[in-house]
């Protein structure tokens, strides 16, 4: 798969797939949202430039709704899907649904043994 833009349901099936092949030890899933604004990236550094010139005047308001483009990446294989806000509750629903699942497979970050002396020192320095 290189970075194919589905459909949600397909989208959530791709990822549903890619957590069953992972192994925890070797490979990282990374998941990214961003808003989708539908303009190239020059013209909105060319616009938030303006902006910058323009911001003594009165701030403005986006009161916009825009998609949301949802990534997932594991190695070489990428998926993303654009969810539009009519849509969201029910892709949240089932997206959070996957995570949860999944959740249990994931491996803990490890504190650093200076960490935890430190929290000894304050936990008996506190009960003394």
């Amino acid at each position: 798969m290189v970075d194919s833009v589905l459909d949600n349901d397909a989208f959530l099936t791709q990822l549903t797939r890619l957590f069953e092949n992972v192994k925890p030890t070797t490979k990282k899933i990374l998941l990214t949202m961003k808003r989708h604004t539908w303009q190239p990236k020059k013209l909105r550094n060319a616009e938030a430039a303006k902006e910058l010139k323009n911001q003594d005047s009165e701030k403005k308001v986006d009161n916009k709704e825009y998609p949301l483009v949802i990534r997932a990446t594991c190695g070489k294989n990428k998926i993303k899907t654009v969810v539009n806000p009519s849509d969201s509750d029910k892709f949240y629903t089932a997206y959070s649904n996957i995570l949860k699942v999944h959740m249990d497979s994931m491996k803990k970050k490890e504190k650093k043994k200076s960490e935890r002396k430190k929290k000894i020192r304050k936990a008996k320095a506190t009960i003394a």
